[in-house]
């Protein structure tokens, strides 16, 4: 094999292994980042459609990305965030459940929701306390 050939292989072993490296990274922080938004939050909801109470107050934890309910919250919640703040959070108490979605930017965030259950959606904003 002549040397130019050989620098070509190396040359593209390397740069082959580059992305992999890049991406092993990515993903050995992704959960390390999650916990930025590791905290206590109030969670001020609103029914724009549908007969549910118009304004609600609820209380969230979020730990290591995992979300959970804390206090005296009605529904019982259960879901995640995504090192980017992306939420996924399932209300529930009963029967009756309500899907939430959203972001979170810093120690805020805002969304929608919806519960087919009850027939109702809105809007949910919220904010880090601790």
């Amino acid at each position: 094999m002549s040397s130019t050939a050989s620098l070509r292989l190396l040359a593209a072993g390397i740069l082959g292994a580059a992305p992999i490296g890049a991406a092993r990274a990515a993903n050995e922080s992704a959960p390390a980042a999650a916990h930025h938004f590791d905290g206590k939050y109030v969670v001020n909801i609103t029914t724009k459609h549908g007969s549910c109470h118009k304004h609600n107050h609820w209380m969230i934890l979020i730990s290591g990305g995992r979300i959970s309910s804390v206090g005296d919250t009605p529904m019982n919640a259960s879901g995640h965030i995504n090192p980017h703040g992306i939420v996924h959070l399932m209300f529930k108490r009963f029967h009756h459940h309500a899907t939430v979605t959203g972001r979170l930017i810093g120690r805020a965030g805002s969304g929608s929701w919806h519960s087919p259950s009850l027939e109702c959606t809105g809007s949910w904003h919220a904010h880090r306390l601790s």
